[in-house]
């Protein structure tokens, strides 16, 4: 991604054109009726062995913003063990014990695709903790689960249900060492009718006189090539390039490329996070009230492996917008 232009385009626009009686599925954004339930959020975070033993790597960042918008963290280890042919069946005991499942930046210096893509020539143990998130997030997904994506994560989130990351220069590859407070902050544009659009109007009416525009530290020369099946591009920086992606068919799902962890001192981060546990505890209610919920175990997950395994979409394509 570009990182020598801001953009100048405000919130303001999408607020004026947003269609407020568009449509809304049953899994609807939103943030109205929250209770003091506080979800549990499950955040996955690497392993690695050291000569000292095992050492948690991981981008604190994301921890910190759960926390502080007062919901529970749990920490989900990946450990460097290679998945086998039972992997959905062996995370959904871990599935149940959350309400949403939050995919972090990665550790900055890193670049977990340039690990993903080498393992296709030679397999390794360095791939094999991705391989576990991809698979986390292709079950949270498909059973409907909330999840929100952010940075890195969002780039694996769509790799897992079937998109691809745009290839970064290799003269530019030094500046992902930067740490985000010092990447270039955009001004995002949001596309009027999405969901995403939708959480941001309590935070746009809220403020008095001259609205805010929402800025972000965009994760610079990554990013999306193409999306996949069943996400649609909700944000955009004013130079083109999308930041942000959403599920198409209304269950929340977020992706975001700009380190929304790191903008919750403006109220457009506070409230996509608290839209995000707001359909955390919604999905927790639904799954209180459905009986059978663990028999459907098996058949879900042999389903999920095998779309995953014929490269079939695991999102359907209907509410998909051009």
């Amino acid at each position: 991604m570009t990182t020598n232009s801001r953009s100048t385009v405000s919130v303001q626009e999408m607020a004026e054109t947003h269609d407020g009686s568009q449509e809304q599925s049953r899994d609807v954004w939103s943030v109205e009726g929250a209770s003091a339930y506080q979800p549990i959020i499950g955040i996955p975070i690497l392993v690695k062995q050291e000569s000292q033993g095992p050492v948690l790597m991981a981008d604190a960042v994301g921890v910190w913003a759960v926390e502080r918008m007062r919901a529970r963290v749990f920490l989900i280890p990946l450990w460097p063990f290679p998945t086998h042919t039972h992997t959905y069946q062996s995370l959904w005991s871990l599935m149940q014990s959350i309400d949403g499942l939050l995919l972090p930046a990665g550790i900055q210096g890193t670049d977990w695709y340039t690990v993903w893509k080498a393992d296709e020539h030679e397999p390794g143990s360095e791939s094999w903790p991705i391989a576990w998130e991809m698979a986390l997030a292709q079950l949270a997904t498909y059973m409907g689960m909330p999840v929100l994506a952010i940075a890195d994560g969002a780039e694996k989130w769509n790799c897992a249900l079937g998109g691809t990351r745009r290839e970064s220069p290799g003269e530019s590859e030094p500046m992902t060492t930067l740490p985000p407070e010092n990447w270039t902050r955009h001004t995002i544009r949001v596309r009027a009718q999405s969901a995403l659009a939708s959480v941001l109007q309590p935070a746009i009416r809220s403020q008095d006189g001259e609205q805010e525009p929402w800025e972000l530290a965009c994760m610079p020369q990554q990013g999306i090539e193409h999306l996949a099946p069943g996400l649609r591009s909700c944000a955009k920086t004013e130079d083109g390039w999308m930041v942000a992606f959403e599920r198409s068919d209304g269950v929340f799902g977020l992706g975001i490329l700009g380190r929304l962890d790191w903008g919750l001192d403006q109220k457009y981060g506070t409230a996509v996070f608290e839209a995000f546990l707001q359909a955390c505890r919604t999905f927790d209610d639904a799954r209180r009230q459905q009986e059978g919920w663990q028999s459907m175990r098996d058949e879900l997950c042999s389903r999920i492996s095998t779309l995953v395994a014929q490269n079939l979409p695991l999102l359907s394509n209907r509410h998909q917008l051009t």
